[in-house]
């Protein structure tokens, strides 16, 4: 009898072990309720949450005209370098500023959204995470969504906050250099995506002085990663973003990002984050790589075996 005990308390613990480390191997996944896309209905719910802030990262003439209640103004462009290399993300002591003056605290609970095209709230997003902040979150069909789910319920009146003293922390894991991006070229456990167009991709065009992409990389366009609702561009469905992103994350670790100029790429490392992938973006993007005489590049098309990773 006690063997028999001793069996049965050893299956009980084998099997409590299985069930932590099922519910381990999937935290934090959009499935289970923990993803950072979130829609009008979870955000009407919060609007009186102290502990939430809401980031209208347009233009102020556009949050002027119309925003959700309780949202403060972040302009997507305010976030950048203001003197030089004006295409990345501003250094410390100026998003330290930044959020300072605008009231943001370090303890904020954060939702961004935009005009509903997601650049912007995907830039600013990810700057939020670059410079530690979490939890962050983006809203699903942006403001035109907002609109079209909460009815009326918009304000016209600007929120202001008292200043705060932010202070961020850096993630450089997370903000790619040309060296971190020449480095993985020859790391197998590393993807890169380029959330360029098919034709930038294949160097049928390019904003910089050389066409291609990085060797190595492969094109998913930052476009794929919707569909249109009655007229509102919205982010598709978890498990249609797994069919277009898991292809590419088999058998890898991390997964880098990068496009032209840095925002495109913000995007589709939200969209990356949403799904659980560790991720990291290149601020640099195509314009440094593709002006950089000194790193390789690549112009061939994928086979068509790649390209189902795009459908």
């Amino acid at each position: 009898m006690s063997s028999l005990l001793s069996w049965l308390r050893f299956f009980g613990q084998l099997l409590l072990l299985t069930l932590m480390l099922s519910d381990f191997s999937h935290a934090g996944h959009p499935d289970d309720g923990e993803g950072i896309v979130v829609d009008s209905a979870w955000l009407q719910q919060r609007l009186d949450d102290e502990a939430l802030l809401i980031v209208d990262a347009r233009k102020k003439s556009d949050y002027d005209k119309g925003h959700i209640p309780g949202a403060i103004n972040l302009p997507v462009a305010k976030t950048f370098n203001p003197d030089k290399a004006k295409d990345r993300v501003g250094n410390l002591f100026h998003i330290r500023k930044l959020f300072s003056e605008l009231g943001i605290r370090n303890d904020h609970a954060v939702v961004v959204y935009d005009d509903g095209v997601y650049i912007d709230a995907g830039r600013v997003f990810w700057v939020f995470e670059v410079y530690g902040h979490k939890p962050v979150y983006i809203l699903n069909g942006g403001y035109p969504g907002w609109l079209a789910q909460a009815g009326t319920t918009v304000s016209k009146q600007p929120r202001t906050l008292p200043a705060s003293r932010y202070i961020p922390e850096t993630a450089p894991d997370i903000l790619l250099t040309r060296l971190d991006m020449l480095i993985a070229l020859d790391n197998d456990s590393i993807a890169i995506i380029d959330a360029r167009t098919e034709e930038e991709y294949a160097g049928k065009e390019s904003i910089a002085k050389r066409s291609g992409h990085i060797p190595g990389a492969v094109n998913i366009p930052w476009r794929k990663a919707f569909v249109e609702i009655d007229g509102i561009r919205m982010l598709r469905p978890t498990s249609e973003l797994r069919k277009l992103y898991d292809p590419v994350a088999q058998g890898k670790n991390t997964i880098y990002t990068y496009c032209n100029f840095g925002q495109h790429a913000s995007l589709t490392y939200t969209l990356l984050r949403q799904l659980g992938y560790n991720t990291a973006h290149y601020d640099g993007s195509w314009y440094e790589w593709g002006n950089d005489e000194r790193l390789p590049i690549a112009t061939t098309e994928q086979s068509p075996a790649d390209k189902t990773t795009q459908n």
